[in-house]
This record gives C-alpha cells, structure tokens and sequence, in this order.
C-alpha cells in the first residue's frame, strides 16, 4: 500500500456503515492518521437523519461521531478541482453522482485518501481509495 497523505477523508458510506455498527473507522485507521469529513457528505448524513424513522436519535449519533471526524469546507479551490473532475466525468460519459464528485475534489485538493465503499469513485483518475 502507498504512504499516505496524513488524514484520511470519509464518504458517506463508510460513516453510515461505521454508525450502524459494520465498520469500527478508529480501529481502521492508524493512531497517527486524523479523519476528516467533507462537508457535503455531513449534508448526506443530515439529510438521512430526517429521513429515518427515528431522527432524533439517528441526529445525536451524528452529532457525536463528529467528536472523531473534523469537518472540512470547500473552497475557489474545490470548486476548481470539482469543475475538472466533472468536465472529465462528462467527457468519458461516466457521470456519478453530483455530491460524490464533491467529496473528490476535497480528497484531491487535500492530498487525502478516501475510504470509500462506493465502487463508482474509481472512474476519478489520480483519487487514492481505501476500500473499508
């Protein structure tokens, strides 16, 4: 496996499966490896909150796994990165969903790996995935 970046960016996948109990992200990651999570992947899980039959509580599980995870904004820069990715997306005729090549651009920008269990971020060329 490559060294990687120092941090490890999450997707929305692997946090839902971490909070439902299938992964354990802390025992996955190293001591020395931070994890981040962007910005529109805590929308994602907001939104599936108001979605579930019991948001209250699916709201604080939320609330207290960002003791683990800080968030990270995008910025001019993302937006850059995130414009490049789906220009190429469109030009190879491989779209994905709009909020994933978000996520992407943040990896990219910050240098991160991106755990992932979403098989379509492959179609990113230079985006490096941990598969968890």
């Amino acid at each position: 496996m490559a060294e990687r970046a120092n941090g490890i960016l999450l997707d929305t996948s692997v946090v839902v499966a971490h909070l439902r109990g299938r992964i354990d992200l802390q025992s996955l990651a190293t001591a020395d490896e931070p994890l981040f999570l962007p910005l529109v992947a805590l929308g994602e899980l907001y939104r599936g909150v108001l979605k579930s039959s019991r948001p209250e509580f699916n709201r604080a599980k939320v609330d207290e796994f960002l003791q683990i995870a800080a968030v990270l904004s995008p910025d001019v820069a993302t937006a850059d990165i995130y414009a490049r990715i789906a220009q190429a997306l469109e030009v190879k005729g491989t779209p994905i969903p709009e909020n994933d090549i978000w996520i992407a651009a943040v990896a990219l920008e910050c240098d991160m790996p991106l755990a992932t269990r979403d098989d379509h971020f492959r179609k990113i060329d230079k985006l490096d995935i941990l598969w968890w």
